[in-house]
């Protein structure tokens, strides 16, 4: 909290010292991409899910090129993976882990994980001008994220087994009253794996990370301009509250978006009549 208010304090300054102010809006595609630290077998192998990438921001010119941009954003950002993949015996039904002792097993399935991400960004802007309406900039600073809704959707039918070939099944004794030298083991039926969680309680609920893009605008005259950014993003702090389970796991993302920008105070040398 004492964190955003000093944020706070420091674009209101801004806001008050600026020569010259523009507001936006932008609007995205992200391509995250979970970055395992350590290969841990839980964590590695998800491919990156695309998802909407936007929001508002205000433009604080504080020279004719360089300004503070900070921004109000939504992302939706998250992972995949199907195929065979490790269940740690934690996450294993209770009746289930009686029989795998806890053990890691492996099961052919789909696994999605979606994150919706609210985000601030704060970023220094230098801009060249390029004659009376082109422009291109770089930008570049930290932001935080706030994590909300964050779900882990699974689909499919298999089976379990001890190793990821597949070799050893999951067996379950069909005489489990005789003796154990006497019981006759069979393979564990199928299980399902279609259902949805809220894995709230399991994920980091904010991210700190640095941001680093480029862009280039067009000015249609003194007040108007489109924009088209590129930027990417890495986060610090690791995804999963369970680092010693699933390792250090860090949210990075990938984002190009097109925006456009309303100046109140145009003073650049942009200055198409």
């Amino acid at each position: 909290m004492k964190q955003l208010v000093v944020l706070m304090a420091v674009l209101f300054t801004l806001s008050i010292s600026a020569q010259s102010r523009k507001v936006g809006v932008r609007l995205g595609l992200g391509l995250p991409d979970l970055k395992s630290l350590d290969d841990n077998i839980f964590s590695s192998g998800f491919k990156s899910v695309s998802g909407f990438d936007g929001g508002v921001f205000l433009d604080y010119g504080l020279t004719e090129n360089f300004s503070i941009k900070t921004e109000l954003a939504i992302a939706r950002r998250g992972g995949e993976r199907k195929g065979v993949q490790p269940i740690p015996g934690s996450l294993l039904d209770p009746a289930l882990s009686l029989i795998t002792m806890g053990r890691t097993v492996y099961a052919e399935f789909d696994n999605r994980a979606e994150f919706t991400y609210i985000e601030i960004p704060v970023l220094a802007k230098y801009e060249w001008h390029l004659g009376d309406r082109w422009g291109v900039y770089v930008n570049g600073g930290f932001y935080v994220d706030f994590v909300t809704n964050p779900t882990q959707k699974t689909s499919g039918t298999s089976r379990l087994f001890y190793d990821s070939d597949r070799i050893q099944p999951v067996q379950v004794p069909t005489n489990p009253q005789d003796p154990p030298q006497d019981w006759i083991l069979v393979d564990l039926p199928p299980q399902d794996f279609n259902t949805e969680s809220d894995i709230n309680k399991e994920v980091a609920n904010m991210d700190f990370g640095a941001m680093l893009g480029v862009g280039a605008s067009y000015a249609f005259d003194s007040k108007n301009e489109i924009i088209a950014d590129i930027r990417g993003s890495y986060g610090f702090i690791p995804l999963q509250n369970d680092t010693e389970t699933y390792g250090k796991v860090h949210m990075g993302s990938l984002t190009f978006s097109l925006g456009y920008a309303y100046s109140f105070d145009f003073k650049s040398g942009k200055n198409p009549e």
